[in-house]
């Protein structure tokens, strides 16, 4: 039985959080799929579609993602997980559907 010094696992732990927040996001992979997902706007059989696709790209690593949803959410937090970049891409989607749905209504009012 092998016993560790606190510190020597921990130093090495950090090393390895501090690689993983330093690995960068593939740009032309990340403006491909949020201009794909602004170009779907309100349209839900494309967006599933898309988001689809972002699930089985086994080539997208957690950067990618979280870059692609901060991309395609204009700014505010990150995520800070794959499942995070799910929910806020799919908030994100909600968000312009309920905007279109409410201007077709004031549309409708407006009397000029």
């Amino acid at each position: 039985m092998a016993i560790f010094r606190f510190a020597e696992v921990f130093g090495q732990l950090r090393d390895d959080m501090a690689r993983a927040r330093t690995t960068k996001a593939d740009e032309r992979t990340v403006s491909a799929y949020v201009s794909r997902l602004t170009t779907a706007k309100a349209d839900r059989p494309v967006f599933e579609t898309i988001l689809g696709e972002l699930e089985d790209d086994s080539a997208l690593t957690s950067a990618d993602l979280i870059a692609i949803a901060s991309a395609y959410n204009k700014g505010g937090k990150k995520p800070t997980s794959r499942a995070a970049a799910f929910a806020l891409i799919r908030k994100r989607f909600v968000e312009i559907v309920r905007f279109h749905a409410k201007n077709k209504v004031a549309e409708k009012v407006r009397p000029w």
